[in-house]
């Protein structure tokens, strides 16, 4: 992360400590009861100029997640307890994994705004190495498709022969024999349907995509860049979009420099989630029942 140090306007600083009380590098401190800040070790948080009165402290830089092209954002704080939870609900259960979509384009300028709309997720250390990948037309998507079915076509002739995966059973790498028990007759169906007539049973005939990594150096990025695809899955809700995680893509491009070479990833950067987006060709008329989790609770 490029080095960066609060910036302090000495004159409008009204001495509250209330900067220093938040700072969770302790870069902040008062010296001959100034407030001064060390030069190194700041993350870049943001929590001492968003809590000083007086606007006496400021980041450098601009807040590239502040200016939407689609969306007219207030620019308000909500404090805690600010927003409706049953609103917040409603949303939450509102939304559901889209599998059919219309031939609609998403514009441009709604995707560029589901990166902002992302990238406001916290990150470890606010480190932010994430990435994203925006395939913006149907044609980039079933490119990748392809690419996803080609390493498909590869990994099942690999787990049609017996002797390869109880070899590697044998030896304690079950992964080939498990695929072979769970995914190998769904996925050898869906292969075949796209080689018949390309029936998309991967992104489900969505127009756009966003393929979600990170560059070396987070402290937890897979947390990160799954914390900023549920904003994009919720905010895209909000936009009239449907959403839906595109797990076999993510497989494929983690195992497969080629499938992450077609869409122009570098070696070194990971991927964490791949988003399929378009406008839905379904209307559901109400939410549906989650199972109960296993819940633990400790008093002391």
């Amino acid at each position: 992360m490029e080095a960066i140090a609060p910036r302090i306007d000495a004159e409008a600083c009204q001495g509250c400590g209330a900067c220093v009380a938040l700072c969770p590098s302790g870069v902040l401190a008062f010296a001959g009861g100034r407030l001064v800040a060390r030069q190194t070790g700041c993350i870049g948080c943001g929590h001492c100029e968003a809590v000083c009165p007086a606007g006496a402290v400021t980041l450098p830089g601009d807040d590239w997640a502040a200016s939407f092209s689609t969306i007219a954002p207030t620019g308000q704080i909500v404090p805690p307890g600010g927003f409706s939870p049953a609103m917040l609900v409603d949303l939450l259960r509102s939304r559901r994994s889209c599998r059919r979509y219309t031939g609609e384009a998403v514009p441009g300028p709604m995707l560029e705004d589901l990166v902002r709309a992302a990238v406001t997720a916290p990150s470890g250390t606010n480190s932010q190495a994430w990435t994203f990948t925006v395939l913006t037309s149907r044609a980039a998507v079933m490119s990748l498709g392809e690419a996803v079915a080609e390493f498909f076509r590869r990994v099942n002739a690999l787990a049609a022969r017996p002797y390869v995966r109880k070899g590697l059973a044998l030896i304690g790498r079950r992964e080939l024999a498990d695929y072979y028990r769970d995914h190998y007759p769904s996925v050898a169906a869906a292969l075949a349907e796209w080689d018949r007539d390309r029936t998309d049973r991967l992104f489900h005939g969505a127009t756009a995509a966003v393929v979600i990594g990170s560059r070396p150096g987070a402290s937890c990025p897979a947390e990160d860049a799954l914390l900023a695809a549920q904003n994009m899955l919720l905010a895209a809700h909000t936009m009239g979009l449907g959403t839906c995680l595109i797990g076999y893509a993510v497989e494929a491009l983690r195992h497969d420099r080629r499938v992450a070479a077609a869409i122009g990833l570098p070696k070194g950067e990971a991927v964490h989630a791949v988003v399929a987006l378009g406008r839905p060709d379904v209307e559901f008329l109400r939410p549906t029942g989650r199972r109960r989790p296993l819940v633990r609770y400790k008093t002391a």
